[in-house]
């Protein structure tokens, strides 16, 4: 086969095939059959050929830490190294980790740690780091999680190694992280014996809220088999003990709680944010939640003894897909988590919060039990009208609105796509970790892109870059929606001559006429905060106090959202959000 005369498409199964078959000793073991395609990336100045090529080998080497280093490789790492494509780059420096490569393994440290760094690099370095083994990552990693910008994307990395550190530095962040990171945690300090003791003598200190603990969490703890972990359970949580056999007469005292709450028993937002603590990692309602169980959009949901028969006895009918399995690694970790597939030299898993390859080389053992992934004992740490919220939010025919607290707030952009906001896909994108606005035609009617949650007193500081400055843009809050896709509410501008000034869509006009465009980068990033405290609405631009308006008819709740103004051509960036729930009354970013 000459993969000179080959469509790109092939070179990737080429590529796949041929580093399978050196894999399983079909071919000689140190990749000489691959020196066409190494030649080929050595002369191809063609960057698709050379991504189908690279893409190939990097997914037949999923799952696999150390590879012996092809011929040519070097030369390959050096030219393509230098690849105008951030891809070609990236696949360069990770392939080159897994072949040995020393200075692919230095300069991925500098990618990982630089804190003004894109993030999608750094991540990407993360990851091949991560599949590497790399001895040195660990410690890497305790610094970084204090990090807020990757610790989401950190912690679930932490239960890969046994390092002492780890369950220390978890505990000690555990006040300030959000409740997504706070799953993430509990999820590592379960993961093993030395780390769940760490953990149980924590809650037995007040360290962390006995609230916090999950029936699947406890799952997860019973699955390390360690008598002196069951004793304290059983110290700390006697309630947590074996289900009844008998459900149905759960069923039936879970029935009397709902319907103790009257003709409308519950909150269907509050339901919604009940939800996101026990259920949402893994399943998915209305478009948005984790993929381990079935999605339950179309289920029978509006009937309240179908819903609690599923919740009070998740084991009754359980699908061969969703059974778990209980992994115990050679160095002690047990993942409990469902085999979605296996792939050459690993097995991809998905847990409740994350879906990792675990390589057959470090695999000590594997069970796959008769339970569903969806714990018993779900309703238990849950008090009688937050039950009730939760059921009437799982009865509803359509999505409610999300709440916005300090357990919610993380869900208001997670830096990688859109989900959680509502908008128009042909004006509204995500790249690298930024939100974008653009029309490339302008547009004969305003589009905005909606928050799904809903903001009572909050403070949110993020950079905003507009291009051309004279287009116009706006952040919408405590807002409400209009007909025609419109949005009524609160507007801090965006655009030239009208950049800090405050208007109200669809109601009063402008609120706050001054200017801030003497303090605007024109075409470069720019710093703004909005301030909403009771009647009180502040605003800032790079630092410089705009708004300062108390306005008692204005609105004291509702959602953000973004807006492309009707018009030319422009294009519109946000990133960097900082969002604080019901901060004081006083800006941040204020010069003095």
């Amino acid at each position: 086969m000459n993969p000179y005369h080959l469509p790109i498409f092939k070179c990737f199964i080429l590529a796949h095939l041929l580093i399978n078959f050196t894999l399983h000793g079909a071919v000689t073991s140190n990749f000489q059959s691959l020196s066409p395609l190494i030649h080929l990336l050595n002369q191809s100045e063609d960057t698709p050929l050379q991504l189908d090529v690279l893409r190939g080998i990097s997914q037949a080497l999923q799952g696999r830490s150390q590879v012996a280093m092809p011929s040519g490789w070097v030369s390959v790492e050096s030219r393509l190294g230098r690849s105008p494509s951030a891809e070609v780059r990236t696949l360069i420096r990770s392939l080159s980790l897994t072949f040995g490569s020393q200075k692919a393994r230095s300069m991925l440290h500098a990618v990982l740690v630089d804190t003004k760094g894109g993030i999608p690099e750094r991540l990407n370095a993360l990851k091949a780091l991560v599949q590497a083994r790399d001895t040195q990552l660990p410690s890497i990693l305790l610094d970084l999680v204090r990090d807020k910008t990757l610790r989401s994307e950190i912690i679930p990395y932490l239960a890969r190694y046994h390092e002492p550190g780890i369950p220390k530095a978890l505990l000690e962040l555990y006040a300030t992280l959000s409740t997504s990171d706070r799953q993430s945690a509990l999820s590592v300090l379960a993961s093993r014996v030395d780390y769940a003791l760490s953990f149980l003598e924590a809650v037995e200190e007040g360290l962390v809220p006995r609230r916090d603990l999950s029936a699947a969490l406890v799952r997860e703890l019973r699955n390390l088999n360690y008598p002196r972990i069951h004793d304290k359970l059983e110290e700390i949580w006697g309630s947590f003990r074996e289900i009844s056999v008998d459900k149905q007469v759960q069923i039936d005292a879970y029935k009397r709680i709902y319907y103790a709450g009257g003709s409308t028993p519950g909150n269907a937002m509050e339901g919604r944010a009940v939800f996101v603590r026990a259920c949402q990692q893994c399943h998915v309602l209305f478009g948005t939640g984790g993929a381990v169980g079935p999605d339950i959009t179309g289920s029978d949901r509006s009937n309240l003894d179908y819903l609690l028969q599923n919740i009070v006895d998740p084991n009754a009918v359980i699908p061969h897909d969703y059974r778990s399995t209980e992994i115990e690694t050679t160095d002690g970790r047990v993942i409990t988590g469902i085999v979605k597939e296996r792939q050459g030299d690993a097995l991809k898993v998905t847990t409740a919060t994350e879906t990792m390859l675990v390589a057959n080389d470090i695999i000590e053992s594997e069970h796959q039990g008769e339970l569903s992934m969806m714990p018993e004992g779900l309703l238990l740490p849950f008090t009688d009208q937050e039950i009730r919220d939760l059921l009437y939010y799982l009865r509803q025919p359509a999505q409610a609105p999300l709440p916005a607290s300090k357990d919610t707030r993380d869900l208001f952009f997670n830096g990688r796509d859109l989900n959680g906001w509502v908008g128009d896909p042909l004006v509204w994108s995500v790249e690298n970790g930024e939100i974008v606005g653009e029309t490339t035609i302008g547009l004969k009617h305003n589009a905005f892109l909606v928050n799904e949650m809903v903001f009572r007193n909050f403070r949110l500081i993020l950079e905003v870059k507009l291009s051309p400055d004279g287009e116009n843009s706006g952040i919408q809050f405590r807002s409400q929606h209009a007909e025609h896709g419109e949005v009524k509410g609160y507007q801090a501008d965006i655009g030239e001559g009208w950049w800090g000034k405050l208007y109200e869509e669809l109601g009063r006009g402008l609120l706050w006429d001054k200017t801030a465009d003497q303090h605007v980068r024109k075409g470069e990033w720019n710093q703004y905060e909005i301030l909403a405290v009771n009647h009180q609405i502040k605003t800032a631009v790079n630092g410089v106090q705009c708004v300062d308006l108390k306005d008692p008819e204005g609105a004291l709740q509702g959602f953000i959202a973004f807006q492309v103004h009707s018009g030319g051509p422009v294009q519109v960036r946000f990133r960097r959000f900082d969002l604080e729930i019901d901060p004081d009354a006083n800006l941040k970013t204020v010069e003095e």
